[in-house]
Formats: structure tokens, sequence, C-alpha cells
């Protein structure tokens, strides 16, 4: 990502010198080789801005998971996920989707429902 950035950093400094020279010389056709190289600079530059964007995105989800597994949910009877104390039942419909840990409603009530989303188990 750095080198994407940096590339772009480069390509837009060579635009500003090529820019200096057209505006210095008698060459038509410079200018649409330079208005051309712009418009792929600022495409370079939106990509990349975008795969930033996409990349802490993802490193946020993985830290999510990361949590998860760390604490030790798992998954019983394909319904809800509890930690490894057994404590739950928290919505899969919330991490599933979300990556959310939403405990369920205290085993009181009957079903055990989201407070987020209002999923309720079917027990």
């Amino acid at each position: 990502m750095t080198e994407l950035i940096t590339a772009v950093n480069i390509l837009l400094s060579t635009y500003k010198i090529a820019k200096e020279l057209y505006e210095k010389s008698d060459y038509v056709g410079l200018k649409s080789h330079i208005l051309s190289m712009n418009e792929q600079i600022l495409d370079m530059k939106e990509v990349a801005l975008e795969l930033r964007d996409e990349n802490v995105n993802l490193k946020e989800e993985i830290k999510k998971y990361k949590e998860f597994e760390d604490r030790g949910f798992v998954r019983k009877d394909n319904k809800a996920y509890y930690d490894k104390n057994d404590i739950g039942p928290y919505c899969p419909t919330c991490f599933d989707n979300e990556k959310y840990l939403s405990l369920m409603s205290a085993p009181m009530s009957f079903p055990p429902a989201c407070p987020k989303c209002n999923y309720s188990l079917d027990l």
C-alpha cells in the first residue's frame, strides 16, 4: 500500500514537471498527454485510497475474529455462541452478519432473544 502511494506521489511530481515544461514549450500534443497522465494519477490515487480503506476494514474484521477466537467461543447445536465458561447465548445473527457479540436475554426469558436485532432462539 505504501509503495502505491509513493508511486502516485512520484507520478504527481512528474506531472508537475511536465506541466511546467509544457507551459514553456510550443508543443500542442504535449497538453493532451499531460491531461491524460493527470487523469491516470487521480484514478490511481482513488484506487489507493479505496484499497487503504478496505485494508483498514479487513484488519478490523480480523481483529474481531481473533478476539472471538481468543475468548474461546463455540457454536452449540448450530444455534448460538457460548464462551469457554459456557456463558451465553450470544446472538448468532449479530456475530455472523456484523461480527458483533450480543449477549441474548437472560435465561429467565424464554426463548432467549437478542436485544440488538430481536433474533430469538428456537429451543
